[in-house]
């Protein structure tokens, strides 16, 4: 799944995440807030290969740097349908509002139907206001909200 968009900069393409790409992703990760290194990332990607359970996508900028990951999982309950997850998104800090998350999200929607998912869901901390209105301008709604515990398991 290649794709294309434009932006007012200019253009920038949507592909699907290589193993080459941890390094940037990682540094990508950082500015969402998640700490990592290309060292941490690459094991991650590999446990995330499967197509037909994850997909990754990145954007990259017309020098082929990644200025943009998503995560997108079909996720499995007892209790509802199978439907589509993002798992994470995050744009460049200094390529934000420029419709490259619009881009990516499109990627998402496409892989969701390519799987037969007829919904597709995503969780964002109440705290991300301009998250918030990114998704509701693309047409998700809120459902509900809800807080999330950890236990931290001693090993």
């Amino acid at each position: 799944m290649n794709a294309e968009g434009t932006v007012g900069d200019g253009a920038f393409g949507l592909r699907p995440a290589a193993p080459e790409d941890a390094a940037e992703i990682a540094r990508l990760s950082c500015q969402l807030g998640y700490p990592s290194d290309a060292a941490q990332m690459a094991p991650r990607l590999r446990a995330l290969s499967d197509p037909e359970s994850h997909g990754l996508f990145v954007a990259s900028d017309e020098a082929g740097r990644v200025i943009g990951w998503l995560h997108v999982s079909v996720e499995r309950t007892v209790e509802s349908d199978a439907f589509a997850e993002i798992r994470g998104l995050v744009v460049d800090e200094a390529r934000r509002g420029r419709g490259i998350g619009a881009g990516l999200v499109r990627s998402a929607v496409a892989w969701a139907r390519q799987r037969g998912l007829t919904r597709i869901r995503v969780r964002s901390n109440v705290t991300r206001e301009r998250t918030r209105e990114f998704y509701l301008r693309l047409g998700f709604s809120v459902r509900k909200t809800q807080a999330v515990f950890d236990l931290d398991i001693p090993v």
